[in-house]
């Protein structure tokens, strides 16, 4: 069997950027003899979490009853509310905020305090979007944004009249919603409002991992989407896949090539494989060698 690998793959900047802040922290903690948390799952893929946690580092939601520590912000951002009780609380906080959420953040910040009304497009309960919604002024009051999920949240808000015709909106989105959505939603907000200003579209990394998984299956007989079951970018390359007709079979992991999989996997001449942005190259690599096997 030909194994194609996707021209991006791995790690994204964002999450690269917390492994090594987790790393770091893990490190202090050892140094300064401190406890070690993250602030809700680390990253959006369970080999790597139960990693850390064997290094020490421990999932944490809230610091009530927690002993203060070294205590890390993942990619996807916190409600500053919570950041706050953290470090009230004695917490060190170390930031690995992904810099594009971060900017999404504080264009929600900017744009209350010039009195313009916020949206966010976001999948409902993701880490990031409830980041978003968290986003607080300066002097601590909360900001309400208006939340959409998908279309029907946006016919909602257009039909509701909470926000005039001409009201002034800034949108964020959040980096990994996915972008065929996202187009559909703005193009529908526009004829609503016409003070409407779209600040961010989904990252510009996400897109082009797209791109590249839709090119790997044009020269492939089926994919395979190695990532977390909770990853929104992984679902969404596997639905951009799906799309093009190809068969495509998500898995998290080596474990999930059981012998049904690999028998079905063994009748094509060729697989694609790609990744969401929280899969290390290690789980990749020992993939792509089962599959060479074949």
């Amino acid at each position: 069997m030909k194994v194609v690998r996707s021209k991006v793959i791995g790690y994204c900047f964002g999450v690269s950027n917390t492994i090594n802040k987790a790393e770091e922290c893990i490190q202090r903690s050892r140094e300064e003899n401190l406890p070690c948390y993250s602030i809700g799952q680390l990253i959006h893929n369970k080999d790597v979490v139960e990693h850390f946690t064997s290094q020490g580092m421990r999932n944490s939601e809230s610091p009530d009853g927690l002993e203060p520590g070294i205590a890390l912000v993942r990619a996807h951002g916190i409600p500053e509310r919570l950041r706050h009780q953290y470090e009230k609380a004695g917490f060190t906080i170390v930031d690995s905020t992904c810099p594009i959420v971060a900017k999404g953040a504080d264009t929600i910040r900017k744009a209350a305090q010039k009195g313009y009304n916020t949206v966010i497009i976001g999948v409902k309960g993701h880490a990031e979007t409830i980041g978003l919604l968290g986003v607080e002024l300066p002097d601590g009051s909360g900001i309400r944004s208006h939340l959409i999920c998908g279309m029907d949240d946006a016919r909602r808000l257009c039909g509701s009249k909470v926000l005039a015709e001409d009201a002034n909106i800034v949108v964020v989105v959040q980096t990994t919603f996915p972008e065929k959505e996202f187009q559909a939603i703005r193009r529908y907000l526009k004829t609503a409002f016409s003070k409407i200003r779209f600040s961010n579209s989904p990252c510009g990394a996400t897109e082009t991992r797209g791109k590249a998984a839709l090119d790997l299956a044009s020269q492939t007989d089926a994919v395979i989407v190695i990532g977390g079951k909770n990853s929104e970018n992984t679902k969404g390359l596997a639905r951009l896949v799906a799309e093009t007709g190809k068969p495509v079979y998500s898995i998290e992991n080596d474990k999930d090539l059981d012998e049904a999989l690999l028998c079905k996997l063994s009748s094509y001449s060729s697989v694609g494989i790609c990744s969401g942005s929280s899969t290390p190259t290690s789980t990749i690599r020992t993939i792509e060698e089962i599959l060479e096997k074949l």
